[in-house]
């Protein structure tokens, strides 16, 4: 099964779109070094549009145990000092985040390069644990919200959730839409679905959700 590590760097200041973008950079070779690892498939990385110094890494192995082999390397520890000069050690929720998911339709699949860039929504919602099955409470709400995105008149668009299996984490969510533009995705929140969905989401959810949508780079 195909395991999704979604890594969010909060950038520095001073780092701008040019400096991921330099062949020679840091970031450009911490992309090389994962992209080299063996079980390493595909990797799409985009910025935040909203907030421009948060970074985003999806990096789909074919399994788990290859990302953990990787991590096990002499070589790694020197590897994730390199990736992390780039970010902002001060942040108030850190320098980056690192969690794990098997989502049912990995990013490849949901958006391919060949197809046209998508205005994608990253949604991650962490859910109030005291709460009775509050993983499959969520999970018939975005079921509803799936289907609806899916039949959408002006779709379909398309969706894909997945609670992180990261132990200790496993009530963090996670939804990825890909929206043909931002019009699309305000005239969606209008709907009865949407509107129907968003309270019972509030009361399952243990925080505020990070919602951004991304700017993909070096599309193909």
């Amino acid at each position: 099964m195909v395991t999704t590590e979604i890594c969010v760097f909060n950038l520095l200041d001073t780092i701008t779109l040019q400096d991921l973008l330099a062949a020679d950079g840091v970031h450009q070779s911490s992309l090389s070094t994962v992209r080299s690892q063996p079980g390493c498939q595909t990797i799409y990385w985009g910025i935040g549009i909203q907030e421009s110094q948060k970074l985003f890494w999806f990096i789909e192995w074919d399994s788990l145990s290859s990302h953990q082999t990787f991590q096990s390397l002499p070589t790694y520890p020197p590897f994730v000092s390199k990736a992390l000069s780039i970010a902002n050690p001060t942040h108030p929720s850190g320098p980056i985040s690192v969690l794990h998911y098997n989502l049912p339709t990995p990013l490849s699949l949901l958006s391919p390069k060949s197809s046209p860039k998508p205005l994608l929504e990253y949604f991650a919602l962490p859910l109030n644990t005291s709460l009775p099955d509050y993983q499959s409470s969520l999970s018939t709400v975005l079921d509803i919200l799936s289907s609806g995105l899916k039949n959408y008149h002006d779709g379909p668009i398309e969706a894909t959730y997945a609670f992180a299996i990261d132990e200790g984490h496993e009530n963090e969510s996670l939804s990825l839409i890909c929206w043909r533009d931002k019009d699309q995705h305000a005239a969606f929140l209008e709907t009865d679905t949407f509107k129907n969905a968003a309270p019972k989401m509030q009361e399952l959810a243990m925080g505020p959700p990070l919602v951004s949508h991304i700017d993909f780079q070096e599309w193909e």
